[in-house]
C-alpha cells in the first residue's frame, strides 16, 4: 500500500491535515502583520490550504514544501483555480532535505508534518533559524493529554518521550529563543470530526474503487486506526497550534 496515497485519500475532505478547526487557524492568522512583501515557508504543506489562505489574505509569497505527489498535484490544481500560482512556489522534496539561508522568512510554518528530529523542540529551533528577526513561527504538534498506555505506544510505534504535554510544547518554543503569542488546541469534538471524517473518506473510497488493489490494506489500516482512537487516542493524544515571535 502506498502510504502517501492513503494519507491523501484519508484527508481529502479536511481543510487541514490536523484536528484544529479552521476558525482557530484563522484566529492565528489575524495576529500576523504580513503583507505582499512578506515571504512565508510552509513545511509539509499538504494540499496548500494554509498557503492559499495566506496568499489570499495578505498577498505574500509562499514557499510550500511537500514530498507527496498526490498532495502536490492537488495543491497545484487549487492554486491554478484560485489564481494564486504566481505567489505559490511548490517545492517537491522531503522536509529532511530542505535547505534555506538563515533568517529568510517573515513566517515559518510546520503544522504536524514529520521530518525534523527532536520533536517540537527541534522544530522550533529549525524554524527559528530560517525566520527573520521580528518574524513569526507557527508550529502544530501533538502532545500527551494523559499518560499513554503501553499498548497505545506499541500501536503507534512511539515512546513516551516522543511528545510532551501542552505546556511543554509552549516551553519548547521559549527554550528555542522564541516568544509565545497564542496557542489553540483541538477539542474532543474537533478530534471526533477529524477522525470520523478520516475514516469515512477511506470507507467511501473503498466503495467507489473496489478494483483498486490497495483497498483491502487501506480499509484494514483505517479500521485499526479508528479502534485505537476510540480505545486510547481520544483521551490520550492532543494537538495544538502554537504561534511564536522571533526576537
Amino acid at each position: 500500500m502506498n502510504a502517501d496515497k492513503f494519507s491523501f485519500v484519508a484527508h481529502r475532505d479536511h481543510d487541514y491535515c490536523n484536528p484544529v478547526a479552521a476558525p482557530k487557524i484563522e484566529r492565528l492568522l489575524d495576529l500576523l502583520p504580513l503583507d505582499a512583501g512578506s515571504r512565508v515557508l510552509d513545511l509539509g504543506c499538504g494540499r496548500a490550504e494554509l498557503a492559499l489562505r495566506i496568499i489570499e489574505r495578505f498577498g505574500s509569497t509562499v514557499v510550500a514544501v511537500e514530498r507527496s505527489s498526490y498532495m502536490l498535484d492537488a495543491a497545484r490544481e487549487r492554486a491554478e483555480w484560485t489564481g494564486a500560482l504566481a505567489k505559490l512556489h511548490l517545492d517537491d522534496r522531503d522536509i529532511r532535505a530542505f535547505r534555506a539561508d538563515p533568517e529568510t522568512f517573515h513566517l515559518s510554518v510546520m503544522l504536524g508534518a514529520g521530518g525534523i528530529d527532536g520533536g517540537v523542540a527541534g522544530i522550533c529551533r529549525a524554524l527559528r533559524g530560517w525566520t527573520k528577526p521580528g518574524g513569526y513561527v507557527l508550529v502544530g504538534e501533538g502532545y500527551w493529554k494523559a499518560k499513554p498506555a503501553h499498548d497505545y505506544l506499541q500501536f503507534l510505534g512511539a515512546s513516551p518521550g516522543d511528545y510532551v504535554d501542552h505546556r511543554g510544547n509552549v516551553q519548547a518554543g521559549i527554550d528555542a529563543g522564541l516568544v509565545p503569542l497564542h496557542a489553540a488546541t483541538a477539542s474532543d469534538d474537533e478530534w471526533d470530526e477529524y477522525e470520523w471524517k478520516y475514516a469515512r473518506a477511506i470507507e467511501r473510497y473503498a466503495s467507489e474503487q473496489p478494483g483498486d488493489a490497495d483497498v483491502p490494506a487501506m480499509v484494514e489500516r483505517v479500521r485499526r486506526w479508528r479502534d485505537a482512537y476510540l480505545r486510547w487516542g481520544r483521551d490520550t493524544l492532543g494537538f495544538g497550534v502554537y504561534l511564536f515571535w522571533r526576537p
